[in-house]
C-alpha cells in the first residue's frame, strides 16, 4: 500500500488491508487504454432500474446500517473523524465533509457503504439493509467541490477484500484536485493485491473539463454495467453530468464483482497550499442495475 505522507496509518492492520487513492495530478495517460473518442454522448439509463437512492433528506448516524464514517485508514494529510466528528453535518439535503485543523493535526471525513469487517473480513453485506454493493451497475452522485488549495475529494468505487485471498479492484469516478487544477478530471482503475507485481497495477486518464472549473455542482458517475465497449469489449464508462468522459475496456471482474462506494475529503500532501477549513459537499447518491 502507497502512502501520501511521511505519518503511520492509524495501525498496521489498516496499512495492510486499506487501500488508497493513487494521487497524480497534472499527469496525462493517453496511452493507459483510455479512449475519449466518445466524449459528450449523453447516459442512456432506459433499460436500468434504480437500486439505491439517498438525498439525505434525513438524519444519519452514519454508523450503519448502511452508511460508515471512518472505515477507511486515513491517506492524505488529514485524520478521519469518527461517525459523530465535527468533519460530517448532513442538512438540507446536504451531506458535508469537512477538513479542519485541530490541536492534534489535521481532521476531515470519509463515509462508505460497507463498515470494516465487511469492507475487509468477509463479513455479509445485505445490500440496502446491511450495507450496500452492487455488481455491474451505474453509480452517480452530485457533488460540488471547494474552490480552495490542498483538496483531495473523490467519489470512487472498491470490492470488498476476500481475506482467504487479498486482493481487490478499485475505480475512481472522480478524484478532484482543487483550485490548483481547477479544470482536472481525474479518473482511474486500479487492482490491487499479491498476485499483481508490486501489489498493484493501475490505468488512469486526466480530462481537462472547463465545466468543473466553476466549483459548483455536477454529477458525478460512473458505468459498469459493461453495456458499452471499446473495440467489441466491455468498457467501463466514466460520466460527468450525464455526459461521457472518457471509457476503457476493463477486465471481466470490473463487470461481476459487487462494488461498495466511498465519498471521501482528503488534504493533498503534494500541494504546497492548503485552505483550512474547506467543505466538499454531496447529494443525490444513485445507483442503476
Amino acid at each position: 500500500m502507497r502512502r501520501l505522507s511521511g505519518r503511520a496509518a492509524s495501525s498496521p492492520v489498516a496499512l495492510f488491508l486499506a487501500p488508497v487513492l493513487i494521487l497524480l495530478p497534472g499527469v496525462a495517460y493517453a496511452d493507459n487504454g483510455w479512449s475519449e473518442a466518445q466524449r459528450g454522448s449523453p447516459l442512456v439509463l432506459s433499460t436500468s432500474k434504480l437500486v439505491f437512492e439517498d438525498l439525505f433528506n434525513t438524519p444519519h448516524t452514519l454508523s450503519g446500517p448502511i452508511l460508515w464514517a471512518k472505515q477507511h485508514a486515513d491517506v492524505g494529510l488529514e485524520r478521519f473523524d469518527p461517525a459523530g466528528g465535527a468533519a460530517y453535518s448532513i442538512a438540507g439535503g446536504v451531506l458535508k465533509l469537512r477538513a479542519y485543523q485541530a490541536a492534534d493535526g489535521i481532521h476531515s471525513g470519509n463515509v462508505q457503504s460497507t463498515n470494516a469487517n465487511q469492507a475487509y473480513q468477509g463479513a455479509q453485506i445485505v445490500p440496502g439493509r446491511n450495507g450496500f454493493t452492487c455488481v455491474g451497475c451505474y453509480f452517480e452522485v452530485r457533488a460540488q467541490f471547494p474552490n480552495a488549495r490542498g483538496t483531495w475529494g473523490a467519489f470512487w468505487l472498491l470490492t470488498p477484500d476476500d481475506p482467504r485471498r487479498r486482493g481487490h479492484l478499485e475505480v475512481d469516478a472522480i478524484e478532484y484536485f482543487g483550485a490548483g487544477d481547477k479544470r482536472g478530471h481525474h479518473h482511474s482503475i486500479h487492482r490491487w493485491g499479491p498476485q499483481e507485481p508490486g501489489g498493484h497495477a493501475k490505468r488512469s486518464d486526466y480530462t481537462g473539463m472547463d465545466a468543473i472549473a466553476d466549483f459548483g455542482w455536477h454529477l458525478y458517475g460512473v458505468d459498469l454495467r459493461g453495456i458499452a465497449e471499446i473495440d467489441g469489449k466491455p468498457a467501463l464508462v466514466v460520466y460527468m453530468d450525464r455526459k461521457e468522459v472518457a471509457r476503457i475496456a476493463a477486465d471481466a471482474d470490473f463487470f461481476t464483482r459487487p462494488f461498495y462506494f466511498n465519498m471521501t475529503l482528503s488534504i493533498n500532501p503534494q500541494d504546497s497550499v492548503r485552505t483550512l477549513p474547506q467543505t466538499v459537499s454531496f447529494d443525490d447518491l444513485r445507483v442503476y442495475k
